[in-house]
């Protein structure tokens, strides 16, 4: 009797020529991209477990290309204008960008706070857009920073905007950024069940301290959304505004910008 063909198993990520160094690139790109400015090769050694000389070899390849910078004085590493170019090439010609742009702009222009738009990205949220206020505000956000989904605003509107089982099975590493930080899946889980009730997050200092963040889900196509927005602004002003207009404001803001992608 013929035995039925056997389905080969799907290859392993390790299994394809050249993963394991490409992987390796990766990581150390993405370590000078979370600590821009502060790590050297040996640091970055010690953060990446690499052996000193192959961290070397990394740093000296990704150079060459553009992809990463090393100040001559210091030593110290950031991203390459090679990457960043590439990067903003990527975000130019996002959908959700352009369509929200023209809403980004009225919600900044109209409250004066720092607007953000945000997209999942594995298990965080990346910042794909940033207005900044007119009023000076010293945050640590840029474009391209990633921000976890249980410390921020946009993070805890995504979950609250996923179906219940979706967020229930949400991959979330509850690391403490501030004493504000939820650290607890239960206390975390509440919090996301009253965001979903009154339709916008809140982060009260839980992502960066003296920062408070107003969040809301643009509602995608599929049901699912396609990215959430915030509105940050200092805790004394936070403190200060009754919460109506902001919460009215980015409303709208992630109801046209829906519109706009239906």
């Amino acid at each position: 009797m013929e035995t039925a063909p056997q389905t080969p198993a799907p290859h392993d990520r390790t299994d394809v020529p050249g993963a394991a160094a490409f992987g390796k690139f990766m990581r150390a790109v993405q370590a000078i991209a979370d600590a821009p400015g502060e790590l050297t090769v040996a640091s970055l050694a010690r953060q990446t477990g690499f052996p000193r000389p192959t961290a070397h070899r990394i740093v000296a390849a990704l150079v060459a290309e553009g992809l990463a910078i090393e100040e001559p004085r210091t030593g110290r590493l950031a991203l390459g204008p090679r990457l960043i170019s590439l990067a903003f090439r990527s975000w130019d010609r996002s959908d959700l960008r352009r369509a929200a742009q023209e809403h980004l702009v009225a919600l900044r222009d109209a409250l004066d706070e720092t607007v953000h738009l945000a997209i999942p990205s594995g298990s965080e949220m990346v910042y794909i857009e940033k207005l900044e206020s007119r009023r000076n505000v010293r945050m640590a956000s840029r474009i391209g920073t990633r921000v976890a989904l249980h410390s921020s605003s946009v993070g805890k509107a995504w979950l609250a905007a996923l179906s219940p089982e979706d967020c229930a099975t949400a991959r979330l590493t509850l690391t403490a950024r501030t004493a504000h930080t939820f650290t607890e899946r239960a206390a975390l889980m509440a919090d996301v069940e009253a965001t979903r009730a009154r339709g916008y997050a809140l982060d009260l200092q839980e992502n960066e301290l003296d920062i408070c963040c107003y969040g809301a889900a643009i509602a995608g196509r599929d049901g699912r959304p396609a990215g959430c927005v915030s509105v940050s602004l200092p805790r004394y002003r936070f403190e200060e505004q009754p919460p109506q207009l902001i919460v009215s404001a980015l409303l709208d803001c992630v109801r046209n910008i829906a519109d706009e992608i239906a």
